[in-house]
């Protein structure tokens, strides 16, 4: 897990796995006073240049068909859909590598 925090309170934090190359982003959590300020957005990029500098090339996240504006953020971020099962869509990025 990794803390998202602003001038040193922690306002949300992001689950991850990693993985051989790959990482799968299993949560993206702010505080709801804190949303909209981008620190979400600001939080999976940090992950995924820190990722990056240690060999993950390729990122993973679910999004629950029933949530579009999480489909909304992770589009915005650069993932695009790589499949669709069950309840929910697996969205992908490859970054560098």
């Amino acid at each position: 897990m990794m803390a998202l925090e602003v001038q040193g309170e922690m306002v949300g934090a992001i689950g991850y796995a990693p993985g051989a190359g790959e990482c799968w982003i299993t949560a993206v959590v702010v505080d709801p006073r804190r949303r909209g300020l981008g620190l979400g957005s600001e939080g999976v990029q940090a992950l995924e240049e820190e990722m990056a500098r240690q060999g993950t090339h390729r990122f993973w996240a679910r999004v629950p068909l029933n949530l579009g504006l999480a489909l909304f953020f992770w589009l915005r971020l650069g993932y695009r859909p790589g499949a669709i099962g069950g309840d929910g869509i697996v969205m992908v990025r490859q970054v560098g590598g």
